[in-house]
């Protein structure tokens, strides 16, 4: 079976340090808190000559402690693009701030023209988001924050390694934020960062991280979990064994979820925001090692596609090597039934994002996230045509090959 999703990042190595920190009781006393962590933070420092990381238990809660650090009150606005995920709403009203949210170009990023519409006296930051790792447009988006006063917040979390003029994103703004979860370019399952030179800014995203609980003993044990959990089941997916293992694994809480059922009724969970687990940035340095090797491997498959794909009835991205693709996302007439029709191929396409606030689910009480039906018809229109093709580490030439012929026949 070839997956796009599914926790697509794990090596070998990843899921035997989870069972080491699992089943080893000397290492028990390190679940939650060490040094790993801090190697993590310097890392990422180095990477991105940034003078602050500090980490937290995922990203959402990441962007809601740089929201709080900017200082957010009641009713200030934070503008945001449509065609995004439920927990970046969640993230911006738990702040305390009013998400207002602005249209898309047909390259899945903010729309200049509808931002300058939507400015008020009331914004007060601006978060780019950079969608499957395509830069957005920052050159005019921030000129217009700083024509503005607003603060701006990078959305990385498809992003790391991408750049922009020959520069990382996350180092354009005034803080930049990062998601290590399941299905992004790096994963410890969970985990999240923010980065900033401010050294204002630094001080309250501190002094907020220093008031954080410890991640939860169940749900750190969860994310562990999550590797040989995955990594076994995805290897017996195709005989039926593999699919009711991980069934079973979520249905008896021993792995973790993606979104939460009280997420998507816009309701705080309890065990986050918390501080990132020590055993977690373990498997993340795991990764960080490999992250060059990875996102290469993302672009020449984005070339391959690019190459391959013919046919006139889907909208291909443009490809360009200072972008990572996280996902390589087409547009289609009826993507349930390109989804559907791969899937008898053994291929399980992305639906990344199949609504305007992700995902597309009968739990999502879309009028918690602020969204007002008609107001960013092009993310809609977007939203109904997206299929994701696979990019990641186990996809190789052959696969790709194999989907893109799949898909000109079939469209």
């Amino acid at each position: 079976m070839i997956f796009t999703g599914f926790h697509p990042n794990i090596y070998k190595k990843d899921a035997l340090t989870s069972l080491s920190f699992l089943f080893l009781p000397w290492k028990w006393p390190y679940l939650r808190k060490g040094k790993n962590i801090l190697e993590v933070e310097s890392w990422l420092q180095n990477y991105f000559n940034a003078k602050f990381v500090i980490t937290f238990d995922s990203g959402r809660t990441a962007l809601q402690k740089a929201i709080e650090a900017v200082g957010i009150k009641s009713e200030d606005e934070v503008l945001v693009q449509a065609y995004t995920c439920l927990v970046v709403s969640n993230a911006i009203n738990w702040a305390g701030g009013k998400p207002i949210y602005v249209d898309v170009d047909d390259n899945f990023n903010m729309e200049v023209e509808d931002l300058k519409k939507k400015i008020t006296t009331k914004s007060k930051i601006l978060i780019i988001q950079h969608t499957f790792g395509k830069a957005a447009n920052l050159n005019k988006l921030l000129q217009i924050a700083k024509e503005n006063n607003l603060i701006v917040i990078e959305d990385c979390a498809h992003s790391l390694g991408t750049k922009y003029n020959d520069k990382l994103t996350g180092t354009f703004g005034d803080i930049g934020m990062f998601s290590f979860g399941s299905d992004k370019i790096i994963s410890s399952s969970r985990g999240g960062a923010l980065i900033t030179n401010n050294e204002k800014l630094a001080e309250k995203i501190l002094l907020l991280n220093k008031k954080l609980a410890l991640s939860t003993i169940r749900t750190t044990l969860q994310n562990l979990f999550n590797f040989p959990v995955f990594y076994i089941g995805k290897m017996m997916y195709d005989i039926v064994l593999g699919k009711i293992f991980l069934a079973i694994a979520q249905k008896i809480g021993l792995t973790s979820k993606i979104i939460y059922k009280k997420e998507k009724s816009c309701v705080k969970l309890k065990f986050y925001p918390a501080k990132y687990p020590n055993s977690l940035a373990k498997i993340l340095l795991n990764q960080l090692d490999k992250l060059d090797e990875m996102n290469k491997h993302r672009q020449e498959i984005a070339h391959i596609y690019d190459k391959l794909l013919d046919s006139n009835k889907m909208q291909k991205p443009s490809v360009s090597d200072d972008n990572i693709f996280l996902r390589y996302t087409i547009l289609v007439e009826n993507p349930e039934e390109l989804i559907k029709m791969a899937k008898k191929h053994k291929i399980i396409l992305g639906n990344w994002y199949d609504s305007v606030i992700a995902p597309k689910d009968k739990d999502i009480n879309m009028s918690k996230t602020g969204y007002i039906n008609g107001s960013c018809p092009n993310a809609e229109k977007l939203a109904k045509l997206t299929v994701n093709l696979p990019t990641n580490k186990n996809i190789t030439y052959n696969q790709a090959k194999k989907i893109a012929e799949l898909i000109n026949v079939n469209l």
